[in-house]
């Protein structure tokens, strides 16, 4: 036996002993191939680069954590300062009101002097109604039934 490797019918030849006579030369291949890593290694660069410069502005999560611990303090801070403002609304409208009620009740006093002038007026008025009723019409109304009596009943 010669070689007992190639005296196997059914073994076959290494794949690189195949091809190395076909199409471009291995070593092309491999300089190709590079090139084509280069590029894409440097289109990754900048990818990363692009992307670290755009990670400076994007937010953690503490970052995150942090504005909302500030949002709920401005949230009281502001309810405080609607509070305070609902206060200060309101001890204006309660002056407001006073303010009103001393004017009303002055009014009020000016028109209970004016009530008060006016019920003296009417006392005065009823007085002289009663004056001129005692004074002039019942004399008026007894000289009238005293004609009529003399004339009507007596005919003098």
């Amino acid at each position: 036996m010669d070689n007992a490797i190639y005296t196997l019918c059914h073994v076959k030849r290494p794949v690189i002993y195949t091809r190395r006579d076909r199409g471009e030369p291995q070593m092309e291949k491999l300089t190709k191939r590079i090139d084509g890593l280069e590029r894409t290694t440097r289109l990754l660069q900048q990818d990363v680069a692009v992307l670290t410069a755009q990670a400076e502005h994007i937010a953690t999560k503490a970052d995150i954590a942090d504005l909302r611990t500030e949002q709920g303090l401005l949230h009281l801070e502001l309810i405080g300062e609607i509070g305070q403002l609902e206060r200060r609304v309101d001890n204006k409208f309660v002056q407001m009101e006073r303010k009103f009620e001393a004017r009303f009740e002055n009014i009020d006093r000016k028109f209970d002097n004016i009530d008060r002038k006016f019920d003296n007026i009417d006392m005065r008025f009823d007085r002289l109604n009663d004056r001129l009723t005692w004074s002039i019409m019942v004399p008026a109304i007894l000289a009238v039934l005293a004609w009529f009596v003399k004339v009507a009943v007596l005919k003098i």
